[in-house]
């Protein structure tokens, strides 16, 4: 079996968990389908020759963003409606976190590119794209831990 029909299969066994899993309410399966599908695009690196992938920041942004699209449609299930505008809000959100991913990716993956001239410009940068992609994963979890339905009211 060849490396695209491998990622196929990889892609269509995720596609696969992720449906089940939000049909039968199963939140533990929207990070394995995530997962299943980091392999596959793990596994086209390891075969490549290229030492960076463009790519990378916008697969990132998209695995970031089909889970949270996957929470979301297990959230929206429940009977308790959300306050006028919040779909919006919530889609707004969403949409910048997923281009706040896209554009630490870039910067980080330039960060990688300029690193072999080294130097303490670098290493600071370096630093504050790590700060960056804490606060971007610290409001995406704050932000779905203050919603509605989690409080249990």
């Amino acid at each position: 079996m060849g490396l695209r029909s491998g990622n196929a299969t990889a892609g269509a066994l995720a596609m696969l968990v992720l449906a089940a899993g939000l049909l039968l309410r199963i939140p533990a399966v929207v990070p394995v389908a995530i997962v299943l599908l980091g392999i596959g695009y793990a596994a086209s690196l390891a075969v490549e020759d290229d030492a960076l992938d463009a790519r990378a920041p916008a697969i990132a942004a998209a695995l970031f963003a089909a889970a949270e699209l996957g929470y979301w449609s297990l959230e929206l299930r429940d009977a308790v409606a959300d306050e006028a505008g919040g779909y919006l809000r919530r889609l707004s959100l969403l949409a910048g976190l997923t281009l706040g991913v896209l554009v630490l990716g870039q910067l980080l993956l330039a960060l990688v590119d300029v690193s072999e001239r080294g130097g303490i410009a670098i290493e600071a940068i370096g630093v504050v794209a790590a700060v960056a992609a804490l606060a971007i994963v610290a409001l995406s979890t704050r932000r779905s831990s203050d919603h509605p339905s989690d409080r249990g009211t």
